[in-house]
């Protein structure tokens, strides 16, 4: 998935995003966010809202596996 995709997918939607740790090995995350505002340009990480826990995370573009 190229950022634009994954820009297209989450802009003022939510959805499901399961992407790789960076840090531990084999582990993997699933977030519910959205991108409320678009103010990132193109990038290797992607500025996200997490809805539950009401804060924004960056993700590494490479290590995002689905949206749903």
């Amino acid at each position: 998935m190229t950022f634009s995709d994954i820009h297209s997918q989450l802009f003022l939607q939510h959805r499901q995003v399961t992407y790789n740790s960076l840090l531990t090995k084999n582990k993997q995350h699933t977030v519910l966010c959205t991108i409320p505002k678009d103010i990132q340009n193109e990038s290797d990480k992607i500025l996200v809202y997490d809805i539950i826990n009401e804060t924004y995370i960056d993700i590494e573009v490479s290590t995002i596996t689905d949206i749903t």
